[in-house]
């Protein structure tokens, strides 16, 4: 009884001090500014939806947990030499995926996040797009490689660019 007691008291603390997905997330963009994520050259290359019609991939790590960022490009006959010249101007989105440990075991242990630019969560259907996000989680169970993540390939997509 005493063991059970203690145990529900221990678990009950863990979980008063554990940060909400909104809260990660805004920790989480905060750090991409710090770590040089925003700065980082960028490799563009033609997409689809959902990410845009131009786009480029940032990665590295975060106190250890490794960070991929999508910067998502878009507007009216958008091409990688417009976005070249004026990136803030055609930048409609970021979305990032990162690792967490034990954060969701079921989906490789992803973080997920979809800002807009100054740095603010999208919201739709009256749902903030932080966390286990359903619709990032179901696109990306189709990447190779058993771990939610898209293989870059040259021949399709740029290299990503890589922040130390």
């Amino acid at each position: 009884m005493k063991k059970t007691i203690i145990a529900t008291l221990i678990t009950l603390s863990a979980s008063a001090f554990a940060q909400t997905d909104q809260e990660i997330a805004k920790n989480l963009f905060e750090q991409l500014k710090q770590k040089s994520f925003m700065q980082a050259p960028q490799n563009l290359y033609v997409g689809g939806p959902p990410h845009g019609p131009v786009r480029a991939v940032v990665e590295g790590n975060i106190n250890g947990q490794r960070t991929i960022v999508k910067f998502n490009y878009g507007g009216p006959s958008i091409t990688p030499e417009k976005v070249a010249k004026d990136p803030k101007k055609w930048l409609k989105a970021l979305t990032v995926m990162q690792k967490r440990p034990d954060y969701d075991p079921a989906h490789k242990d992803w973080f997920w996040a979809k800002y807009k630019p100054n740095g603010e969560l999208f919201v739709k259907n009256s749902i903030t797009r932080a966390g286990k996000d359903k619709g990032c989680i179901a696109c990306h169970q189709a990447a190779s490689g058993n771990d939610l993540v898209f293989t870059h390939n040259a021949k399709v997509n740029a290299e990503i660019s890589i922040v130390n």
